[in-house]
């Protein structure tokens, strides 16, 4: 889905810039140069967020950020200074931002900003305190950067909404409850999630010595003395949130191969080796399919090297919706495996048979230059709860097929 961004701003330069800053993070962006005309767009379109300027020809004090706010549209205000009366003015509306012109950062800080907020979208944050008035501004400054809310009174309740929605992203709690502090309910968050799955913001309106260092020992991330700053609110909150989304992009560097986007081999024999010892435990049947694209080595010397990478990203594209459900990974080169858990050896097979004649009929439709390959499998079922033994004994299969003419499952 693509949102709309209204940009009212009566410089052509600057506006041209922040049109194309929003297009380059995914916006629809309409200008209006004046406050009159951003009325008649607002009449016509449905906005996603709107970066206002402060002074406009028709609303030289600022009247075009009430404009906005009133028409429920997320607003980030770019001005050319900031004196003590305007941000004054500015701070009376609950705005996303402002920022200011002058500043060398500025046009990347608004980049930021307007990624951001599609992001935040996906966000879950657990608001938890007692008092019903705090929880309602600290809810009420979130949903106006368009994060997922979430509430509880106490500590108690705090665990019970994690437990019933694990995909929390951020808990932010005061310290005086009834039933359980906020520094006891960090302990027990830490207890189940680890600093790299769910951040932690502690608050409290005491001036208690030592209370953030408690905070912080007990697990929190980060922590903030009530009342506080909204700017100073958001800078702390978008850091951590970064800070989870950081940690995810770099275990999923870490844990995905390159080239086609499926686990990497340490992933597999990760995941693998964690399936195997339950398996072992329950007495239940696993098995094994190694996977290898006939006559790479030729494709490549005959299509060129992009063509082979074309041929292994639509075969991993077509593995993954095939075997879904199923571990599977790229080994190296044109080695794949398909790790089945729990499910019947003879239904695994077929599974891989039926895959391998997929591959033989619609082979030319996974790249560009329609190369036609075959695959070779080698397929070992249990009772095996060793990953090395499964995968050498595919292997000696995968050896077999290959030997005996190619484009063949041998169990």
């Amino acid at each position: 889905m693509t949102r709309r961004l209204l940009i009212i701003e009566d410089t052509p330069t600057i506006a041209r810039v922040q049109k194309h800053i929003a297009q380059k993070v995914g916006y629809e962006a309409d200008i209006a140069s004046s406050l009159a005309e951003a009325k008649e767009l607002i009449s016509q379109h449905s906005y996603f967020c709107a970066v206002v300027d402060f002074i406009l020809p028709d609303a030289p004090t600022g009247e075009a950020v009430p404009c906005t706010i009133a028409a429920d549209i997320p607003t980030i205000v770019m001005t050319g200074n900031l004196d003590e009366t305007t941000r004054n003015i500015v701070e009376k509306h609950p705005i996303i931002d402002y920022i200011t012109k002058e500043n060398k950062q500025a046009y990347q800080y608004l980049e930021k900003q307007l990624t951001r907020l599609p992001r935040n979208e996906q966000i879950q944050v657990l608001v938890v305190d007692d008092s019903a008035s705090t929880r309602h501004y600290i809810c009420s400054l979130l949903t106006r950067h368009k994060y997922q809310v979430l509430e509880a009174e106490d500590g108690v309740q705090a665990l019970k909404v994690l437990a019933e929605n694990p995909t929390i992203s951020v808990i932010i709690t005061d310290n005086e409850m009834p039933n359980m502090n906020g520094d006891e309910l960090c302990v027990e968050i830490r207890r189940l999630y680890s600093n790299d799955e769910k951040a932690i913001i502690g608050i409290s309106a005491l001036d208690t010595l030592h209370l953030s260092t408690r905070f912080l020992k007990s697990g929190a991330d980060d922590y903030l003395r009530k009342p506080f700053n909204s700017e100073e609110f958001y800078c702390r909150l978008s850091q951590n949130v970064d800070m989870l989304e950081n940690i995810k992009t770099i275990r999923l560097q870490a844990n995905t191969d390159y080239l086609t986007k499926l686990p990497n081999r340490r992933y597999f024999f990760g995941e693998a080796n964690s399936h195997l010892k339950a398996a072992k435990l329950a007495n239940n049947q696993v098995s094994l399919g190694m996977i290898d694209v006939d006559h790479f080595k030729a494709i490549n010397d005959k299509y060129g090297h992009d063509a082979g990478d074309e041929v292994l990203k639509g075969l991993a594209q077509c593995m993954q919706t095939y075997f879904k459900g199923n571990l599977v990974g790229r080994f190296g080169g044109e080695e794949f495996a398909v790790y089945f858990a729990d499910q019947d050896a003879e239904k695994a097979y077929q599974r891989l048979e039926k895959f391998r004649l997929f591959v033989q009929k619609h082979s030319t439709e996974f790249s560009k230059d329609k190369v036609a390959f075959t695959l070779s499998i080698g397929f070992h079922c249990g009772p095996v709860y060793s990953l090395d033994e499964l995968i050498k004994q595919a292997d000696l299969k995968l050896y077999q097929a290959k030997e005996s003419g190619r484009n063949k499952l041998i169990s």
